[in-house]
């Protein structure tokens, strides 16, 4: 029920439309006994177009009430009811059939839609012209081929163009409002015709200036020879500017079609550049295409040549720049592979936390790069004694890795040999000393924990100090003397230090990567947050505290990137 609303709306409007526009041509523009000047011709054809076959319907009804008003006879106005609808409704359909492939059937943006639109026009105007002579003939007494015949052709054509032309680009702009908002795009749309569309309309404005001008100009001698009165007059000044005008246009569509290979299609073509970096193709390949596209017009001495050579030139930097990047990418890629394999030594070289029966063990370490200085140890010397060191290497990344190795490596071989942790740090400090070129440094707390008596020997190479909780207590700095740092001065004599551990005693060791975490405003997680939080976590185990200290400084520091590597080592004395 509503398309049958919706049609009948069409017809009535279109009807209205025909009729408010025709019925005065036929008063005031009337170029013989049986025709006239009428604008209105080209209706049907775009109305059908447009709206399918209840806009020519609409045309049919008003052009038979015009028909009967103006005093033609039934065998006059029946007859016409039909022309009306075939010469509309017939090359509707071809041309729709023509652009069913198109999103949108108005748009004249090739020469060829142009021409086909010209030939449907020329060929329906030829048709409508018989049409409607053979049936003048049924009631005057008129010749097939007449001046009659010339003027109804050049009244349909002309109008056709004239008319048809300005209403498909027009109609054009329409359809694309409308698919842009069915699609939900932006509503600022910018209304503009295409090059083509707008040379059509230039060169049609062109030949209309042309065609009736020297239609003027050859008003006076076809006066004299009619007679200023005689409605004849006006007919051969309309074949005069209706042929004009066809040749007019015809010529344009050859001009027209020159300038679209020579500028509009290199344009076009050179525009589907674009398109080709979005294509999901090889970079290589896209590259290729645009160098191909730019071949055909490089040799132009035109715009269009200057800017496929432009084009060109583009896609050869852009070529040695992907290769360049590639290459880049590819160093990058090993480095970073190099690195992935470092992270996994690294990795290996810490050791677990070892269990010991009467003590709980933990150890983390977090690097701020893929490699990192911090390190901790934990081994047994002997069946009695337990190893423990954590330390922290100057500087970050890859050369704070290697000396962090070495460190390692030198510290544990001494503390196997049976060297107390003073003596292992003398040794370690002038190994490290001797050829340390680029003076790097490492502070260290190294202890030997005794399993069975628990008592604790360490010494300390200018490390942060320990924080440490005794049974019921809580955590508190631990007044622990500090030596020099490792590899800073040859032949430096670090001290050993005693402490009786009891059960419920708990050491908490760290670098200095914890208390010196920044967040986003800059700000220092510092000691005595660090304090807070052990203290919260003092009854839990020893592992779930250390990850209660990481995740306080995650959380602390936000957004803001890990500044310096991150390594705690604890035990408790159960």
């Amino acid at each position: 029920m509503k398309n049958i609303h919706k049609y009948i709306l069409i017809t009535v409007i279109c009807g209205l439309i025909f009729f408010i526009l025709g019925y005065p041509c036929r008063e005031l523009f009337k170029i013989s006994d049986t025709t006239e000047v009428r604008i209105v011709a080209a209706l049907p054809l775009l109305f059908s177009i447009s709206f399918g076959f209840f806009g020519v319907l609409g045309c049919a009804i008003a052009n038979l009430v015009a028909d009967i008003l103006s005093g033609y006879d039934a065998i006059i106005f029946i007859p016409g009811f039909f022309i009306q609808i075939i010469y509309g409704y017939v090359p509707a359909i071809i041309w729709n059939n023509l652009r069913k492939n198109d999103n949108n059937k108005f748009k004249l943006d090739k020469v060829y839609k142009s021409a086909q639109y010209m030939l449907i026009v020329t060929l329906d105007s030829l048709i409508s012209t018989f049409l409607v002579v053979s049936v003048v003939k049924l009631r005057y007494d008129e010749q097939l081929f007449s001046m009659l015949s010339a003027n109804i052709f050049f009244n349909q054509f002309t109008t056709m163009v004239i008319i048809g032309i300005p209403y498909l680009i027009c109609a054009s702009l329409i359809c694309q409002y409308n698919r842009r908002k069915k699609q939900n795009r932006p509503s600022n749309f910018i209304f503009s015709f295409s090059l083509n569309e707008k040379f059509i309309l230039f060169f049609l404005v062109s030949s209309i200036v042309i065609s009736v001008a020297i239609g003027i100009a050859s008003f006076p001698g076809i006066a004299l020879r009619y007679g200023e009165n005689n409605l004849h007059l006006w007919n051969y000044v309309y074949f005069y500017i209706g042929g004009l005008l066809n040749i007019c246009i015809w010529v344009s569509l050859g001009f027209l079609y020159y300038m679209e290979r020579t500028v509009t299609k290199p344009i076009e073509s050179m525009s589907e550049i674009a398109k080709t970096f979005v294509q999901e193709t090889d970079i290589y390949e896209r590259i290729n295409n645009i160098l191909q596209k730019c071949q055909r017009y490089i040799y132009f001495t035109s715009e269009v040549g200057e800017l496929a050579r432009s084009y060109k030139e583009m896609a050869s930097e852009l070529n040695d720049y992907v290769k360049n990047l590639t290459e880049a990418t590819a160093k990058q890629q090993k480095i970073h592979t190099e690195l992935s394999i470092a992270t996994s030594i690294q990795r290996a070289a810490l050791s677990k936390p070892i269990e010991v029966e009467g003590f709980d063990n933990y150890a983390i370490m977090r690097p701020a790069l893929e490699v990192g200085g911090d390190f901790y140890d934990n081994f047994f010397i002997d069946d009695e004694h337990l190893a423990l060191l954590i330390a922290d290497v100057s500087g970050k990344g890859v050369p704070a890795a290697l000396f962090m190795m070495v460190s390692k490596i030198v510290l544990k071989h001494n503390l196997q040999h049976g060297l107390s942790p003073a003596e292992t740090l003398n040794s370690a400090n002038n190994e490290l000393a001797e050829r340390n070129i680029h003076d790097m440094f490492v502070t260290c707390i190294c202890g030997i924990l005794n399993i069975k008596t628990g008592k604790l020997v360490y010494a300390n190479a200018g490390h942060e100090k320990p924080f440490i909780k005794h049974k019921d207590g809580e955590f508190k700095i631990a007044d622990v003397k500090s030596g020099f740092v490792l590899a800073g001065m040859p032949g430096y004599k670090y001290q050993n230090f005693e402490v009786q551990l009891q059960p419920g005693d708990t050491i908490f060791t760290y670098t200095d990567g914890i208390p010196e975490a920044t967040n986003e405003n800059d700000e220092a997680f510092g000691m005595v947050r660090l304090q807070k939080v052990l203290n919260q976590a003092k009854d839990d185990s020893v592992r779930l505290m250390c990850r209660k200290v990481r995740m306080a400084v995650k959380e602390f520091a936000g957004k803001a990137p890990q500044f310096d590597d991150i390594t705690m080592l604890s035990f408790k004395m159960k």
